[in-house]
């Protein structure tokens, strides 16, 4: 079974969708958490992030806090337009934005200004409340410099509803004003209607606040209110995007009130294929066709190629960054998707995803530190994350601290990766009894679905023959993990072996020269 995301392939399997819906789909749905956690202090990789060796070329970045609603407002609206205010300001020369997965965090937030912008690494914020009297949007907004919280700009708007397309974009010029900052005259945004429609603008929002939800009920209620956006101005792209995203989100959540795969799959190619042709210049677009061809045609290279498109469109965009370390991971290119990690961190400090994905990395080159301080601070953001506890276990006993380990693996979610990390742990700690009852039990329940995680607990205990049987299971089975023996913890010692270098012959890939530590 593979870390990551398996979303493509027919299997049933529970555990390996959970994981696709978890992990890499997580990267690249808009997701801010609509009730989060409080994140933990900025502190280790996320503290580092804000601060990289060599400076961003924006001059701001800013944190846009979703509205308080008041008077009536739907909650979806207050957050709609904070996230498409974003977006306007992210098209801005001299101007880039915190991610709204992570300043959504942050929304009911009781901590001073400069604290808010510690946490999210932002230079500026924007808060405020939206009020809605009748067909009137009344907004009352706040742009304040972090560090001290002094205003530099406030501004009361008093709109029609007709006028809510064009409000984010009004929203980001007076910011620029203030900051003394040029917008160029730029095309069409792509989060508003050709037509102008506020209907399809405002369809379109409640749409995205389903995603944000994220449950099966709400995702194909989603669907509903793209689809009506659609209908209302036929030439939009945007929404045939998100359609796509809800898809490949149902797709990874194997729910079955989505209908049968097969016809989901090829939905969701014409969706992306539609929002690409009626927007090429849609950063979105390009993120939705590069999960498809990534995650269901399984096309590794076709899909970094769709996402290095829209870097080019958006070259700080984290969720595309994200993807991009995704597929370098996938090619075994440790070293660049770090790099590619930091980047997107610098936008999406509190993204939990991302910091998984960082620790995995950092485990990978063999940065046992690096990678603890990464998956504790993706476990503070999300407890119930599966596979961070894991991979936290291994970060653990390879620092020689057993106890910690054990205990951090006995709180992983998934059984399958639990007994994986117990069976390790405990075999670090010299404790056989209980590594072999694990092992045993992972054989068991899972032997058909995660022969390379089996395979890797006999590089541990230097079984080389058991190794070679599993990973031969591995490959035979197709095994989508098998392709990670280049940078998995023990397993890539063995490189040398003919084996070894037979499967990676047989699977059409390179080693990697990433460290492999013990």
């Amino acid at each position: 079974m593979r870390h990551s995301s398996d979303a493509g392939r027919g299997s049933g399997n529970a555990t390996r969708g959970a994981l696709a819906a978890c992990l890499l789909l997580a990267l690249a749905l808009l997701g801010a958490c609509s009730q989060p956690a409080a994140p933990p202090p900025a502190t280790g990789v996320a503290a580092s992030a804000a601060t990289p060796a060599s400076a961003p070329t924006e001059h701001y970045l800013i944190g846009v806090l979703p509205l308080a609603t008041e008077g009536g407002a739907p909650a979806y609206l207050g957050d709609g337009i904070a996230r498409h205010v974003s977006d306007a300001l992210a098209r801005t020369p001299a101007l880039a934005t915190v991610a709204p997965a992570s300043a959504f965090r942050l929304r009911d937030s009781s901590e001073l200004t400069p604290r808010i912008g510690e946490r999210l690494g932002a230079t500026h914020l924007l808060r405020g409340k939206l009020e809605q009297r009748g067909d009137r949007l009344l907004l009352d907004l706040d742009f304040v410099r972090a560090s001290d919280g002094q205003t530099l700009w406030h501004e009361t708007l008093d709109r029609s509803a007709a006028e809510l397309p064009g409000l984010a974009d009004a929203i980001a010029a007076g910011i620029a004003k203030a900051l003394k900052v040029t917008r160029s005259p730029a095309a069409r945004a792509s989060d508003i209607p050709p037509s102008g429609s506020a209907l399809a603008y405002d369809t379109l929002l409640k749409g995205e606040w389903a995603v944000q939800r994220g449950d099966a009920a709400s995702l194909q209620a989603a669907l509903g209110f793209f689809a009506n956006a659609i209908t209302i101005d036929p030439l939009w792209g945007r929404p045939h995007a998100m359609q796509a995203l809800v898809r490949l989100r149902q797709l990874a959540q194997r729910d079955p009130a989505a209908g049968p795969i097969e016809p989901l799959r090829e939905q969701a190619r014409l969706d992306a294929e539609a929002a690409l042709k009626l927007d090429p210049d849609d950063p979105l677009a390009h993120r939705v066709r590069a999960l498809w061809l990534g995650d269901v045609a399984l096309d590794a290279v076709s899909a970094e190629q769709e996402v290095r498109d829209g870097l080019a469109l958006q070259p700080d965009d984290p969720a595309l960054l994200g993807m991009l370390a995704v597929r370098q991971i996938g090619f075994g290119q440790m070293d660049a998707a770090a790099a590619t990690l930091r980047q997107a961190l610098q936008r999406d400090l509190l993204s939990a995803p991302m910091l998984y994905q960082m620790g995995y990395v950092e485990l990978a080159l063999a940065d046992y530190s690096q990678a603890e301080a990464a998956l504790r601070q993706a476990r503070d953001l999300e407890p119930a994350m599966p596979l961070v506890n894991a991979f936290l276990a291994v970060a653990l006993f390879q620092q020689s601290r057993t106890r910690e380990a054990i205990d951090a693996a006995r709180n992983e979610p998934l059984p399958l990766w639990r007994d994986y990390a117990l069976a390790m742990a405990y075999w670090a700690a010299g404790d056989r009894a209980n590594s072999d009852t694990a092992l045993q039990s992972l054989i068991r329940d899972h032997g058909s679905d995660a022969p390379t995680q089996i395979a890797g607990i006999y590089a541990q205990r230097d079984d080389r023959e058991a190794l070679f049987h599993w990973l031969d299971v591995a490959r035979r089975s197709g095994d989508p993990g098998i392709v990670e023996i280049r940078y998995m913890p023990f397993v890539a010692r063995y490189s040398d072996d003919p084996r070894f270098k037979a499967i990676l012959s047989d699977l059409d890939i390179a080693g990697s020269g990433a460290p492999t530590g013990k």
